[in-house]
């Protein structure tokens, strides 16, 4: 995936379980030899729950159900036992390799329900999205023509990584792939260790659930080159990092997805 580099995109708040119509915003993106990078906006309602909001890391949080039938979890959960991650980050690990395993089978359950959700471009009769159902459906396409991925392994540099910037923006207004330090994704992640040859980085804000998270990634609403959904389901990644924050001045939380391809831990 190629991108020039400060283009500008737009990028709705679109399918998240938020309680107001969510304001489409515009971001920067980067690339370099190795990789692309691109990020998801979504924006909480004056009017939520605030006893939902999480304010830490390890804050408890609302849970999918997750068929045991239908995905092997010795398979998929390769992040459970991952000390350097909270719940939320193990869910969304688990996730996207439940949508990596079986993209037919996750757009049936979990895509396809929300189609009938839509009038014009009006999503549940509250979210305004940029592209409507038709979005939904082409991503719903996309996952049901996708052949079955290897499952991410958990990355204790790559999670770091991920932390490192979503605890830093939570402490300001601050979006986008550019650190508070001024560092971008690619010096991040190589501070805890190296990849091969690609690298990518997804980031979320507004969504408080691993299912929303992954979900609207994948959908893309707004994003031309579908460039989260492509990173979540590329066959170039190996590991995965996953740092979600719950304090984000303006967006209420922040979630960052880092990927690369056979990443060594630093010693």
């Amino acid at each position: 995936m190629r991108m020039k580099k400060n283009t500008l995109f737009r990028c709705a708040c679109v399918l998240a379980v938020l309680s107001a119509v969510a304001i489409p915003m515009s971001a920067g993106s980067i690339k370099d030899k190795f990789g692309s990078f691109k990020e998801s906006l979504k924006k909480d309602s004056k009017n939520e729950d605030k006893s939902t909001k999480s304010s830490k890391t390890n804050s408890k949080y609302k849970r999918e159900t997750v068929d045991e039938s239908i995905w092997d979890l010795s398979v998929l959960d390769t992040a459970r036992d991952a000390e350097f991650m909270d719940e939320i980050e193990k869910d969304i690990v688990l996730e996207m390799n439940m949508a990596r395993s079986n993209p037919k089978k996750y757009a049936e359950l979990y895509l396809e329900p929300r189609v009938k959700k839509f009038k014009g471009k009006l999503y549940d009769g509250y979210y305004q999205t940029n592209e409507g159902a038709d979005v939904v459906n082409e991503c719903i396409k996309f996952m049901k023509g996708h052949s079955s991925l290897a499952a991410l392994s958990p990355s204790k540099g790559l999670t770091r990584a991920a932390k490192d910037h979503a605890d830093s923006q939570c402490q300001t207004n601050q979006i986008g792939h550019t650190g508070t330090d001024g560092s971008d994704p690619f010096t991040r992640m190589k501070r805890y260790g190296s990849y091969k040859r690609t690298a990518g980085e997804n980031i979320s804000y507004g969504s408080k659930t691993a299912r929303e998270i992954v979900v609207t990634l994948l959908i893309d609403d707004g994003v031309k080159s579908r460039g989260h959904r492509k990173n979540i389901m590329s066959r170039d990644f190996t590991h995965t990092g996953v740092g979600f924050a719950g304090t984000h001045k303006a967006y209420g939380c922040e979630c960052v997805l880092d990927f690369a391809d056979d990443y060594k831990e630093k010693e």
